[in-house]
């Protein structure tokens, strides 16, 4: 049985809000719920519901095994996909330039 982190969660919860210029306060009332909450969630205290853990990953635009596991080798090709997806057109044959040279370094 897959036991969760809830720390390491709520750490990738607040890395995300931060990336996206949200406050704890406008990431509770987007998901309804307390801002409290979202505080003790976010350290890891405060152990969320589905529906809640659910609203977190649809606004803060990350899929909920991301959010509930990090990125491990089962969901690792998605994550990337995701991050290209993210990239500007222009700039994705670079992105992936970068990645194969961090791959081969890590051979």
């Amino acid at each position: 049985m897959y036991e969760v982190d809830y720390e390491a969660m709520g750490k990738r919860i607040r890395e995300k809000r931060t990336e996206l210029g949200l406050t704890q306060e406008k990431l509770a009332e987007k998901v309804g719920v307390g801002e409290s909450h979202i505080g003790g969630i976010e350290r890891g205290e405060n152990i969320c519901s589905l529906s809640v853990a659910a609203a977190i990953s649809e606004v803060l635009e990350i899929n909920m095994d991301r959010l509930v596991k990090g990125v491990n080798s089962e969901n690792a090709n998605q994550t990337f996909s995701e991050i290209l997806g993210e990239v500007p057109d222009n700039n994705k044959d670079l992105y992936v330039k970068i990645c194969e040279g961090v791959a081969e370094k890590l051979k």
